[in-house]
Order: structure tokens, then C-alpha cells, then sequence
């Protein structure tokens, strides 16, 4: 992708210094100051995505029993990654040393935000700040079901609240997310989630007023009519 954005700016610049008008010029420059523009975002993104790979990797003892406690715990916010991830510190040994670790929402999914294959996708940018919105100078706790602890990636799996309130419920009341990733037992809330869904689909807000969009194996952004 950069080496495109690079040949794109090296266009642009052929363009620039061959111009024969001011019109031109003018042109070229605002096509190269956006190729910079894009080629720094896409350098901050790929930061971004390695550290949390670096805190996917992390794991504690007492953090993978899955007959531990399930009761909801303290934690602060370090930064959010997207609709239904972010990254979070808390001490996870009683050792009274905070540790962050990469989260993902459980039960639910919202639309991509920097996918590698998907890219972005509709509504995803807004779920992403809604998330960031409710989990931002709020009292964070976390819960985990009575299952496993760690997706695929290592990121841990957790329900999320912020000042009290289940952030999944608001996403999905709110038509930013599906219910998604059902893996037995953890299916808490799942009922919870699903009235939640049903109250967005209902009205046809968010992701449901898309014909189209919301599939059982994801979002389709190419369907016709939701791009």
C-alpha cells in the first residue's frame, strides 16, 4: 500500500514540475500533501496494530484459569482500538502492578475500522467513537464468562462497562454492532444482547438500515445500496 501512495506522489510531482498553468500546479500540490497525509496515517496505523500484537502476547497465570472468578473488576483505559476492542490495564495477579492486555468485546462484532483485507467499512468509524465516547472518563470494569479467556489473537475476552453500563448492550441498542463470535459457554448475556439487537433492528437504525449489510458471516460493504 505505500509503495502505491509513493508512485502516486511521485506522479504527483511529475505533474507539478510539467505544469503549465498555476491551475495545475496547484493541483499537484494538493494531490501530494494528501499522499504525505495518507502515508502518515498508514505508518501511525501499523504502530498502532504492533503494539497491540506485542500486548495480545502477554499472559498471567492467574489471568487463563477459567475456573477463576467471574466477577467484575476494576480497570483503566489505556486507549481504544476500535468499536469492539481496546486496550486495557489492571492488576491481574493481585501483586498490585497494573498490566495492559488487548481486549476484545465478547458476543459482540462492528463493522472494520483498518481490516487488512476489508479495509473500512460502513459505520465503522462511528462505532469506533461511540466506544471510545462511552469509555473515555468513565469507571471501567470488566467481567469474564465462565470459558475460555483468550480469542485466537491473545487478546482476552471480556464484558465491558462503563460507569455501570454494559457497552455491548449500548452498541447493539444503538445499531453500531451485531451479536457475533457465539461460543458456548460464554453466553452470559447472550439473550440480553440479542433483545438489545432486536430493539435497533426494529427500528432499522445503524447497521440495520442497510439492506444487505448484516450477514451471518459479517458485513457485505458491497452490497449494493450500503456503500
Amino acid at each position: 500500500m505505500e509503495k502505491q501512495l509513493l508512485a502516486a506522489f511521485l506522479t504527483a510531482c511529475s505533474i507539478m514540475l510539467s505544469a503549465c498553468t498555476l491551475e495545475e500546479v496547484d493541483s499537484a500540490l494538493q494531490t501530494a500533501e494528501k499522499v504525505l497525509t495518507a502515508i502518515e496515517k498508514e505508518k501511525q496505523d501499523e504502530s498502532e496494530k504492533n503494539k497491540d500484537n506485542e500486548l495480545s502476547g502477554k499472559k498471567s497465570d492467574s489471568l487463563l484459569k477459567t475456573n477463576g472468578t467471574t466477577a467484575p473488576f476494576p480497570a483503566e483505559l489505556v486507549r481504544p482500538v476500535d468499536g469492539d476492542t481496546a486496550v486495557f490495564a489492571f492488576d491481574a495477579n493481585g501483586d498490585g502492578v497494573p498490566e495492559q492486555f488487548s481486549a476484545r468485546f465478547l458476543l459482540i462484532d462492528t463493522p472494520e475500522t483498518r481490516h487488512p483485507q476489508l479495509g473500512k467499512q460502513p459505520l465503522g468509524d462511528e462505532a469506533k467513537k461511540r466506544t471510545a465516547a462511552l469509555l473515555q472518563n468513565s469507571e471501567i470494569t470488566l467481567e469474564f464468562d465462565v470459558g475460555q479467556r483468550l480469542d485466537k489473537y491473545q487478546r482476552i475476552l471480556v464484558y465491558v462497562y462503563a460507569d455501570g453500563k454494559s457497552v455491548q448492550e449500548t452498541l447493539l441498542e444503538e445499531g453500531l454492532a451485531r451479536v457475533a463470535y457465539v461460543y458456548p459457554p460464554n453466553t452470559r448475556y447472550l439473550s440480553e444482547f440479542e433483545e438489545k439487537q432486536s430493539v435497533a433492528k426494529n427500528k432499522e437504525i445503524g447497521i440495520w438500515s442497510m439492506e444487505g449489510y448484516v450477514t451471518d458471516r459479517g458485513f457485505q460493504p458491497n452490497k449494493e445500496g450500503n456503500n
